[in-house]
């Protein structure tokens, strides 16, 4: 079976806390490398948290390149997410570091507005926050659709994340950098539709990440789901 496979997770342009550059030059050879058709990319968190210039920077990015797809980065200020975008990324909101989740953002008056407009506009937003925190958004945006990067590992034990989550069908997990016994039992939990590739480049590489999920032992139909279908699905991805 051949695969559109589709990257839901990965990053471009500068950051600032690593000091380096992510290039177009640099994602399409890794694209071209593993057989990705399609990349749906993201400013870095310490960039875009500086200036939202940014996001504009990459949707030009994307309008440039055919195989990108832009994903916004949600700003602090809680502004809605542009139609153009085809996703948002939410980033330890106002924290002052990766460690912990800033839980006053979810006493923000703007909070239930940016819901609303998410929610009418149907956009999945790649969510990334501890574990409280999360079941507490997810309580106030149950119609929201969320892509919960490596099954929850940056924010709790995954498995705290699947049994917190396994009943709430928006709720879905990108599969960057998380073993093949812990993807596994996600996908045998809630299945192959909830379950999406991501490499999360360039703490991961696309090819690694690709051959993970071709190796597992699960039939052709479900690995053409994780590898694409499913955030194209998500994100209404137009016909290439």
């Amino acid at each position: 079976m051949e695969f559109r496979i589709v990257d839901c997770h990965c990053h471009w342009g500068p950051s600032i806390t690593l000091d380096s550059n992510v290039s177009t030059r640099s994602l399409l050879r890794q694209m071209k490398e593993a057989g990705v058709k399609q990349a749906m990319i993201m400013p870095f968190p310490s960039t875009a948290a500086r200036s939202g210039e940014i996001n504009v920077r990459l949707l030009n990015e994307c309008r440039r390149v055919e195989q990108f797809v832009p994903c916004f980065h949600i700003r602090e200020d809680l502004s809605p997410v542009p139609g153009e975008y085809y996703s948002g990324k939410w980033h330890r909101m106002r924290s002052s570091g990766d460690v912990s989740s800033n839980y006053r953002v979810l006493e923000d008056p703007e909070l239930s507005n940016l819901i609303d407009s998410l929610t009418v506009k149907g956009k999945p937003i790649l969510f990334e926050e501890d574990l409280q925190f999360t079941k507490r958004f997810v309580e106030m945006a149950d119609g929201l659709p969320l892509i919960i990067p490596h099954l929850g590992m940056t924010g709790g034990n995954p498995v705290d994340f699947l049994e917190t989550f396994k009943d709430r069908p928006k709720v879905s997990f990108s599969s960057a950098l998380a073993g093949k016994e812990t993807i596994m039992r996600f996908i045998e939990t809630i299945g192959p539709e909830r379950v999406l590739f991501g490499s999360d480049v360039p703490f991961g590489s696309m090819t690694a990440e690709v051959s993970k999920i071709l190796s597992l032992p699960i039939s052709e139909t479900d690995k053409a789901l994780i590898l694409g279908r499913n955030i194209v699905r998500l994100s209404r991805l137009p016909p290439l």
